[in-house]
């Protein structure tokens, strides 16, 4: 049988292996660029995630101290606030602004514990902070990043201590007591964030009877 040197020699031939191993290494270089460039993505939208949710948590952290100043303020006050404009929003005098909606005037008369985070909504809330300021006008005000905030408190006495002393020469003695009245305020602070997040803090606050501050509103 008769051997064709040609096949023989075609089959042997080896033009265009360096081709080949490049378009190889080109594809497996392509492949990790895409699986590099993929798993970067996820990592910064994991990291603006992140962001969002301590931007939300912080703001909801924030809207407590506000309701802890404005319960002061409500207590200072004789009444019901009355330093707010046609629509709700409360006229500081220290800050012009239109930043905090009072939805509850008589804020320090709330004594309704059975109200929690799963009660308070943009429709049940005492009072509301707006970043970005509030606009009634708008279609619905709420669509913007805000702060709903409620706030209630139990009067209850502050156990106290005595002591008598026995001083025949001043009289029929002296003596010494402490004690009181509290108001322990649960304190709840909903901030409405970017991307639908949303955050909500407690505080419990203690306000010590006969140690109120003068009422600006």
């Amino acid at each position: 049988m008769a051997i064709d040197r040609r096949a023989i020699k075609h089959m042997n031939n080896e033009n265009g292996y360096a081709l080949l191993g490049t378009l190889l290494i080109l594809v497996l270089l392509i492949v990790i660029g895409m699986a590099a460039t993929t798993n970067t993505s996820l990592e910064i939208q994991i990291a603006g995630n992140d962001r969002i949710h301590k931007e939300t948590f912080y703001q909801a952290d924030g809207g407590t101290q506000i309701g802890i100043r404005l319960v002061e303020e409500s207590i200072g006050n004789v009444g019901p606030f009355t330093a707010l404009d046609a629509d709700g929003i409360l006229i500081d005098p220290d800050s012009p602004n239109n930043t905090i909606l009072i939805v509850d005037p008589a804020l320090v008369d709330n004594e309704d514990l059975t109200r929690n985070q799963n009660t308070m909504s943009d429709t049940a809330r005492d009072l509301a902070y707006f970043p970005g300021g509030y606009d009634a006008a708008l279609p619905d005000p709420n669509i913007s990043t805000h702060t709903n905030i409620i706030a209630d408190g139990v009067t209850s006495t502050v156990a106290g201590a005595g002591l008598q002393m026995l001083a025949g020469y001043e009289g029929k003695g002296k003596g010494t007591a402490g004690g009181g009245g509290q108001i322990l305020y649960s304190i709840y602070s909903q901030h409405m964030g970017r991307s639908q997040s949303e955050s909500v803090v407690k505080v419990e606050w203690r306000h010590v009877i006969g140690l109120e501050l003068e009422g600006r509103y």
